[in-house]
């Protein structure tokens, strides 16, 4: 790490330091996280999101007045497509695929959506499509869980 950035942390907690119940909070948080994921869990890395695009693009309008977040995650020799859709105000219905990078055979498996209130899982078809419904608004990890691959999880998001 650069030492400006080094520097910068220390005058932070020097001058502004977090209170203890709020490190305390942080680190519980973190083991939550990590809490049922196998340590050697694969990273699922979020290369595309569409609340990323530019406003005007940033949302794709279905018929009906329906808005989707659109996200893809990859990891060695997948893909996560994953698709968000508003159904009630805080709630939403994910539907995605996941998709061989190499022509390897479709994965039997799930796709979990972890939240802090739990998790809502999608089993993988035929060929390789979930849907998953009432996902809640808020903070989501992505966790992909194959029978041959183990698992793979993604950092925290906000949808």
């Amino acid at each position: 790490m650069p030492s400006e950035l080094l520097a910068l942390g220390e005058l932070f907690r020097t001058c502004d330091p977090a209170p203890e119940h709020a490190m305390a909070g942080a680190y519980g948080a973190s083991e939550l996280a990590r809490n049922g994921i196998d340590s050697d869990a694969l990273a699922l890395e979020l290369v595309s999101d569409s609340a990323e695009a530019p406003a005007a693009e940033a949302l794709r309008s279905w018929p009906g007045g329906r808005e989707t977040r659109e996200l893809t995650f990859v990891l060695p020799g997948r893909v996560v497509e994953l698709d968000l859709v508003s159904t009630v105000p805080g709630m939403f219905r994910a539907t995605g695929m996941v998709i061989s990078r190499a022509g390897q055979a479709v994965p039997t498996g799930a796709v979990a959506l972890r939240h802090p209130a739990g998790q809502c899982v999608g089993e993988l078809d035929a060929h390789g499509g979930f849907r998953i419904d009432d996902v809640p608004a808020g903070p989501l990890s992505v966790l992909l869980r194959t029978a041959r691959s183990g698992c793979a999880v993604a950092d925290w998001l906000v949808c």
